[in-house]
């Protein structure tokens, strides 16, 4: 073809462009080659270092569960029989029970299976569980005795707000005493 004077020859020229489009794509497949070999290698490495550390977790986690075994072992007896005896004295009526009773103001009264051991105002959370705690202690129980306790409360006189208080005087009593155990029980039901 001829233009202006100056005569190109496409044929040589595509012929170039062809050849080094073929070496491009021919360096381009071995370079995706080597990459998908590199990440299978590199995939293969970690999942051999995470079946290595898995097996050392297993092995821990076996070890930590037979120690646990063994400490259930060794301690389910006591436990059971603190346990078995905590229930046999309530079935004689022997528990802390709170009643929340209300005459001018509402009043916690603590009692044991002979009666009224004290009785305390409902005015914080705080006093309710100290006196809870005295009474536990001049009991003679431990802070880690099994004590069983009963919230007895009348849901249809009780305001919300004290039985709330009277619970949460309970819970606070629980984190002392990790073996208290109350149930609360709503009389008008």
């Amino acid at each position: 073809m001829k233009n202006k004077g100056i005569a190109i020859e496409l044929t040589a020229l595509l012929d170039v462009i062809l050849i080094m489009l073929f070496w491009v794509m021919l360096n381009m497949e071995d370079q995706t080659e080597k990459a998908k070999t590199d990440a299978a290698e590199a995939i293969a490495a970690q999942q051999a270092e995470f079946d290595r550390k898995s097996d050392e977790l297993r092995t821990e986690l076996d070890m930590v569960k037979a120690q646990y075994e063994r400490f259930l072992d060794e301690n389910a007896e006591d436990t059971a029989v603190a346990n078995q005896k905590a229930l046999d004295e309530f079935a004689e009526g022997r528990m802390i029970t709170l009643n929340l009773s209300y005459d001018a103001v509402g009043k916690l009264y603590i009692l044991d299976e002979n009666g009224e051991i004290t009785h305390t105002m409902l005015d914080s959370e705080g006093n309710i569980a100290a006196n809870i705690k005295k009474v536990l202690r001049e009991q003679g129980l431990g802070k880690d005795d099994v004590i069983l306790c009963a919230l007895v409360y009348d849901g249809s006189r009780a305001l919300y707000r004290d039985v709330n208080l009277v619970t949460s005087a309970a819970q606070s009593v629980g984190k002392d005493y990790s073996k208290f155990y109350c149930t609360y029980i709503n009389i008008s039901r």
